[in-house]
């Protein structure tokens, strides 16, 4: 825990020990500790607890899990660690990797990031150089159960977590080869968590197949996801399988910039 260590100005700010000695609890335990648990562990009212932790919610310095009230860290701090360690942001390493996988493939290349407030949201991209195309706003921000995105963002969830997730919900039908049911849906997410890749044959949206690469932040958790798309008619076959190797050989590079 961080010791309080005296100010030679005479200025004492409370406030800030118990703010930074929370966000040490909560990085030591993620997603396991509530306000509860905090004000226990730290000796602090359940209040101030409370009214620290709602502050950091609002800045995006911690995440509360809508289902079990627990905090981990936020995007803020992830953003604020990645340029501490790297002194770069998730965008800037992953846009020349994004850029060139592009221009080889000729197929638009995707940049997301999830939290809980905002779901899965495409941060960036890199277009297909080809005149007929698949591409999509920056900003968009995709259904919870759609494609790689979301194959690769549950398939890091622990899995007491994904059971409450996926627990009495009916998975969405975007087209006929989206996966229904439970049960194959979590085999999916196991093979993805096993072989670190996502595919998708037409599940999402008709007429196209894409690949997804999750990235990894310096604490080995999910800093976004690395996706490919393009017609099922061309990218398919061997140009595909080519396109999973080349984008898992760019993620790890990404990850090893980010300071993995």
């Amino acid at each position: 825990m961080l010791e309080k260590k005296t100010n030679n100005s005479g200025y004492n700010a409370p406030l800030i020990y118990k703010t930074f000695s929370l966000l040490e609890e909560v990085a030591a335990n993620q997603s396991d500790l509530g306000v509860s648990d905090l004000s226990r562990r730290l000796n602090i009212s359940k209040s101030t607890i409370f009214g620290i932790t709602q502050a950091l919610t609002d800045l995006g310095a911690i995440r509360q899990d809508p289902l079990t009230k627990k905090f981990r860290l936020g995007p803020a701090l992830v953003k604020l660690g990645n340029q501490a360690l790297s002194g770069v942001n998730l965008q800037a390493v992953a846009k020349p990797f994004m850029l060139q996988l592009s221009q080889q493939y000729e197929e638009t290349v995707f940049l997301g990031t999830y939290d809980e407030q905002y779901g899965n949201t495409i941060v960036d991209k890199a277009d297909s150089p080809a005149k007929l195309k698949i591409t999509s706003p920056i900003g968009t921000r995709l259904p919870m159960y759609a494609g790689v995105t979301a194959k690769i963002i549950l398939s890091r969830q622990p899995k007491q977590n994904l059971k409450i997730l996926l627990k009495e919900k009916t998975l969405p039908q975007f087209t006929e080869n989206s996966i229904n049911t439970i049960s194959d849906y979590l085999k999916e997410l196991e093979r993805v968590r096993k072989q670190g890749y996502a595919i998708d044959y037409e599940e999402y949206l008709r007429g196209v197949n894409a690949i997804g690469i999750p990235l990894i932040d310096p604490w080995g958790r999910l800093a976004g996801a690395l996706w490919m798309v393009g017609f099922s008619y061309s990218f398919t076959g061997e140009k595909l399988e080519q396109a999973i190797q080349s984008t898992l050989k760019a993620a790890e590079q990404i990850n090893q910039e980010l300071g993995r």
